[in-house]
């Protein structure tokens, strides 16, 4: 029976989503990790233009959510807790094995980042402090919980309770609430990023539900090669045409990052897995791939701490990037 069920994961993986995965990861370490105005090569204006690498978080929620559906409307409550259990676990284990290491290193080696167990409390509260990124742990923990609830109470109705919740996320962006709220913190004050963050995660959450829900992807499949050009040209178009007003928010707000976002994770998603079909390859393909989780979780403090020891990391270069992805994949 074991066997059946790896035979049903290898013939339905999805290899344009598997590919997503580490492009998305190696866009979010060069986010954190790369300086382009370093870097004299005439690709990085491309890279300047507009921070065009925002995208990552953005389809990185709506994959969660997308491979999650059908837990979240389950009645297994087994599963439903495994995947709580699956978000919760390195959002406590990582930050407290960092400030131990680095504790460790400080008394041996004199190397450091200069954090201590205080920076903790801020860190498991709102996801924010000594790793900055767990904020969107925090955001897709509670996402996941919310989504838990709401299919509880209205599972016959809940994908058009999910764009009405969508919509509203829109409305306080545009009319400039959950900008106002923001201001209220101070600028290193965790609740300023993770909440105002929570508010733009979940119209891409919500997309990634209701595709999920509908086997949208499935009927847009049968024209791979057109969906792919019309997502390829609309992303292209938007990103250099400003055709919707601009509003101030927490980085990922605002409908033109949203819709370039669903146009680059619809467009992998047509990638014809069906012409590999060499289970070595896909297996090959899954060991390479599924380990973005830890690269996420891992890239910000191993960088930190080459920063101390190597000059080029100092200097946030590209290749340095391409050395960090591998280290945290090799650690993970």
């Amino acid at each position: 029976m074991k066997d059946d069920k790896k035979k049903v994961k290898l013939t339905d993986y999805d290899i344009g989503l598997a590919f997503l995965r580490p492009f998305l990861a190696f866009a979010v370490i060069m986010k954190h990790c790369y300086n382009p105005r370093k870097d004299f090569r005439k690709w990085t204006n491309f890279y300047l233009r507009a921070d065009c690498f925002l995208f990552h978080v953005p389809i990185f929620m709506i994959m969660a959510l997308y491979f999650s559906q059908k837990t979240i409307i389950s009645n297994n409550y087994k599963k439903k807790f495994e995947r709580l259990k699956r978000l919760f676990i390195p959002y406590f284990f990582w930050p407290f094995i960092i400030v131990n290491l680095d504790n460790i290193l400080k008394l041996s080696i004199n190397i450091y980042i200069n954090i201590s167990f205080k920076d903790l409390k801020q860190q498991y509260l709102y996801g924010f402090g000594l790793l900055g990124h767990f904020w969107y742990q925090w955001d897709l923990i509670f996402i996941t919980i919310i989504y838990y609830f709401l299919s509880l109470l209205f599972k016959a109705h809940l994908n058009f309770i999910l764009i009405l919740i969508s919509i509203t996320s829109f409305i306080y962006q545009y009319n400039g609430e959950n900008y106002k709220f923001l201001s209220k913190f101070r600028n290193y004050d965790g609740r300023k990023v993770t909440l105002g963050r929570f508010l733009e995660m979940i119209p891409f959450s919500v997309v990634g539900f209701v595709i999920a829900s509908n086997n949208i992807l499935q009927l847009l499949r049968k024209y791979k090669i057109k969906v792919f050009l019309v997502c390829i040209y609309i992303a292209y178009f938007l990103y250099y045409y400003n055709i919707f007003s601009t509003i101030k928010g927490s980085c990922y707000h605002g409908i033109k990052l949203y819709l370039i976002s669903i146009c680059l994770f619809i467009s992998f998603s047509m990638f014809p897995s069906e012409i590999i079909k060499n289970k070595i390859i896909i297996k090959l393909i899954k060991q390479i791939t599924n380990y973005t989780a830890g690269i996420y979780y891992l890239h910000v403090p191993i960088f930190l701490f080459i920063q101390k020891i190597s000059l080029q990391f100092r200097n946030k270069k590209f290749e340095c990037c391409i050395i960090l992805y591998l280290i945290c994949y090799l650690i993970y």
